[in-house]
């Protein structure tokens, strides 16, 4: 086995010893071939015709690593499919490895090569052959390889003409590969593109582009039809004059900060669309750049919400009118009541007790009218029912987090709260002027769909369990079994009455952290 010369820098001949015409002929023309090659194909023919031309062998190869580093064939010539087979992956070399020396075999018999490569190269007829690196930037990329049917005893000549090949080859692999990765990047570059302007041509909302003075540069398929615009007159639309008057200048000067200030911008407005009539869109713009952080312009989304705004005010209208007739109904159900009191026989408590529930139901309405009936808050719905009481707020504890009812259930805990804020008048905490009370609320389970409160009085005079369930407590118990979709439980403590309730809260609405 012999071993070329260390010294391979450079253009100059590896050894001491001049090149024949006949070599640099070869050397010339695999130069302008690999000059020309439009692939690696080409490359690697170029590269075997030159080897076998130079160093006189009628088979050869060109093997590569691979991503995952093993030695793979990627040209040839004269060998069969089952010694490939059998020799893959077979290299004296690693990924990378510094400027290896060439490996040059007389004989592969006399070598110390396992005995199954062996036999696989002498299956095939071969003798010695040669390991010649390919070399890129000072690390191995992989090898090409001369086959000779004897043995055969290299000459410096060949060594030099092997190195001088494998220079050129290595460098127009890498160009190749290169060239090769860029096409790719280039091509997948392009199809990304193409997905993209499909995706954005035929998407189910309106998208628009903006150069950096606001002009119009790119409308969708569907943005096109709502204004009418053909695409050869894009560039010269006026988007600005689609605006209803009243909504102009609220839009014009919203997109020229965004655009001033290169930050987005969200806004609701109505827009004559081709069809005739205005459509209410709903806007949400961004600013672009390029990679070198120049602002190219705006990009926006524009959604058509004009049923969804009919809806809603045709929902307000109809919440509106319930609300002002529930009104009316109290109204005139506490004047029948009122005026069927008036001179009745019955006690003057029993008249207080029900117009109390009367004005606290009236309460809770008022606060579910503010939502449009679709929910209440717990906090609101203590602190005012509480509020009635007309205590000093330092005998009074409130905490808990944001709670949201639904409409049934904020009636039921407005009556059940109004109930425990009678008692403590008449008889409990608020009936001295010593007494406290503390209403704490929090998520009931961990899945936040359900709340407890507790009501607890401390200070007013000593309790003694009642010899008989009451009106108030009976109602709360009911509320809550029925509406709330919970329960209640009374504690008659000597220092206090403490009651629980449970019940569920609106979807989604329960378990924010306790805001002390």
């Amino acid at each position: 086995m012999h071993m070329a010369d260390e010294d391979q820098g450079g253009w100059p001949w590896p050894s001491s010893a001049p090149p024949r015409p006949d070599d640099l002929a070869v050397l010339y023309q695999l130069t302008d071939r690999l000059f020309r090659a439009l692939g690696l194909e080409e490359v690697y023919q170029a590269a075997l015709d030159a080897i076998r031309a130079a160093l006189g062998c009628s088979r050869s190869s060109i093997l590569l690593f691979d991503h995952a580093g093993v030695m793979r064939f990627v040209a040839w010539r004269g060998l069969s499919d089952p010694y490939r087979a059998a020799v893959d992956g077979h290299s004296p070399w690693r990924l990378g490895q510094p400027s290896p020396d060439p490996v040059l075999v007389e004989d592969i018999a006399l070598t110390s090569e396992p005995a199954e490569v062996k036999e696989a190269i002498a299956a095939e007829g071969i003798v010695g052959l040669a390991f010649v690196p390919l070399v890129v930037r000072g690390g191995t990329i992989g090898k090409f390889m001369t086959y000779y049917e004897e043995r055969h005893q290299f000459t410096q000549r060949e060594v030099d003409l092997a190195v001088m090949i494998a220079r050129q080859v290595g460098f127009s692999i890498e160009r190749a590969q290169a060239d090769e990765e860029r096409r790719k990047a280039e091509e997948a570059l392009r199809k990304q593109e193409q997905r993209a302007r499909a995706m954005l041509e035929n998407a189910p909302v309106m998208i628009w582009t903006s150069d950096a003075n606001g002009r119009c540069e790119h409308l969708n398929r569907k943005l096109r039809e709502f204004w009418a615009v053909p695409d050869r007159d894009i560039g010269l639309f006026d988007w600005s004059a689609t605006i209803h008057p009243d909504d102009a200048k609220g839009v014009v000067d919203a997109m020229a900060r965004a655009i001033q200030e290169r930050t987005g911008v969200a806004m609701q407005a109505r827009y004559r669309a081709a069809q005739g009539g205005y459509r209410v869109l709903v806007t949400d713009a961004q600013p672009r750049f390029s990679p070198a952080g120049e602002f190219l312009g705006m990009i926006g989304v524009n959604v058509d919400v004009t049923e969804r705004e009919e809806a809603e005010s045709l929902r307000q209208l109809l919440v509106a009118e319930l609300n002002h007739r529930v009104k009316n109904t109290l109204a005139v159900v506490q004047g029948i009541a009122q005026q069927t009191f008036k001179g009745a026989a019955a006690p003057p408590e029993l008249q207080a007790a029900f117009l109390g529930r009367l004005n606290a139901l009236a309460l809770a309405h008022g606060m579910l009218t503010e939502s449009s009936w679709r929910h209440a808050s717990l906090p609101d719905i203590v602190a005012d029912t509480l509020r009635t009481a007309a205590v000093s707020l330092s005998r009074l504890s409130l905490s808990g987090p944001p709670i949201l009812l639904e409409p049934k259930a904020a009636l039921a805990a407005a009556m059940a709260l109004h109930e425990l804020v009678t008692n403590a008048v008449k008889y409990g905490a608020f009936s001295n002027d010593a007494g406290r009370v503390s209403v704490t609320w929090a998520a009931a389970d961990e899945a936040s769909s359900r709340f407890r409160l507790e009501w607890v009085e401390t200070g007013g005079p000593p309790v003694a369990p009642p010899r008989r369930v009451g009106f108030g407590s009976k109602l709360i118990e009911r509320l809550a079994a029925q509406d709330l979709g919970g329960a209640a439980s009374h504690e008659f403590r000597a220092e206090g009455i403490r009651c629980v309730l449970e019940g569920r809260a609106a979807d989604g609405a329960c378990g924010a952290p306790p805001n002390g």
